[in-house]
């Protein structure tokens, strides 16, 4: 995938070696369910990031107070001051020694995109002020001569990418594509229903992609390329998800099949903003995905994200390249919802 606080322009040495360090990535282990067993965990991260005073002022009732983990009792009173100070500050102690030290990893990084968990009240809050406060993009040139791709018939659409994305564990990493923010509040409450946990974190882009006929009218206004092609161009934004396990993502799936995409136009019990074709795809591969290519395309920049069948991906980067030979291009595997990949086939549903 692109660099993780995109967008700024494309580095030509990290697009040459970005599948490689993906299929290293793919390959790290999920984390696991258990206690941090080691003695000073607790300490080490709370001395790394940055509250060790804090934790020493404590007493061990204080301290009992605050932490909610099973075995408080058998702590010592340093990793007891120790685990209630990460609790207080939010670190998933109680999900696995990976998560937390995933934890640790992130928390000094200036991540803009990261908004929390998934199971805060003030979640929905946050989310709509972001959106609401944040400024759509108006077409670029190089978003302009990208709609020749669509007009060709060569490919079916493309995001700009005008924020950043948060720093999310590769393997645990979901990204689902909607345009209504009332549509991401319900997911939200949605997926917290089903008992999921993640972190959550937002970022806007500017899609265009094309229409099928068979979706009916929408609100937005359409743009005719020619060759009777309609496109829509629309304000929108990522999801993203770090799920506690990889495991997770199927859960997710589950959930978005049952309550967030249409089956029929007069179907009742979705949530708001249901798509027949939602969005969202997998940085590695997972249960309920389906294999496709995305190519990243810079001017230097700024860059668009397309995505393609692989047997298709040779044409396309060839078209691109004829498009404007001083594009950079980078193509890389990508998984995507089963809806979706319906729709790189030409489907509706």
């Amino acid at each position: 995938m692109f660099p993780l606080n995109y967008p700024r322009p494309f580095i030509t040495k990290y697009l040459l070696i970005s599948a490689a360090l993906l299929a290293v990535n793919s390959h790290a282990k999920a984390p696991t369910d258990t206690h941090i067993k080691s003695k000073t965990s607790y300490q080490q991260a709370v001395a790394q990031l940055g509250y060790r005073e804090l934790a020493e002022t404590f007493s061990r009732s204080k301290a009992l107070a605050i932490s909610t983990l099973a075995d408080e009792e058998k702590l010592s009173l340093q990793e007891l001051q120790a685990a209630a100070t990460l609790e207080l500050i939010g670190a998933p102690i109680a999900k696995g020694e990976q998560v937390l030290q995933d934890f640790v990893a992130q928390y000094p990084r200036k991540d803009s995109a990261y908004l929390g968990q998934l199971n805060e009240p003030s979640l929905y809050q946050r989310i709509a002020i972001n959106w609401h406060n944040s400024t759509a993009v108006e077409p670029s040139a190089f978003a302009l001569e990208l709609r020749q791709l669509i007009a060709q018939g060569i490919a079916t659409g493309y995001n700009l990418v005008t924020t950043p994305w948060p720093f999310f564990a590769t393997e645990r990493h979901v990204i689902y594509g909607h345009s209504d923010i009332q549509h991401a509040q319900q997911l939200l409450a949605l997926l917290a229903s089903e008992g999921l946990q993640a972190r959550v974190g937002l970022s806007r882009k500017t899609s265009a992609f094309l229409y099928r006929d068979d979706w009916g009218t929408l609100s937005q206004s359409l743009i005719d390329v020619g060759n009777n092609r309609r496109l829509v161009e629309a304000s929108e934004y990522d999801l993203h998800f770090e799920f506690l396990t990889a495991a997770d993502k199927t859960r997710f799936v589950a959930a978005i099949d049952r309550y967030a995409k249409k089956e029929s136009a007069e179907q009742i019990g979705l949530i708001l903003g249901a798509w027949w074709q939602p969005f969202y795809r997998s940085r590695t591969a997972a249960e309920g995905f389906a294999s496709a290519t995305q190519i990243a395309v810079s001017n230097g920049s700024e860059t668009a994200l397309l995505l393609t069948l692989p047997e298709q991906a040779p044409a396309l980067v060839k078209a691109i390249q004829q498009l404007n030979p001083s594009w950079s291009i980078a193509p890389e595997a990508i998984w995507v919802n089963l809806a979706f990949h319906r729709y790189l086939r030409g489907g509706y549903k």
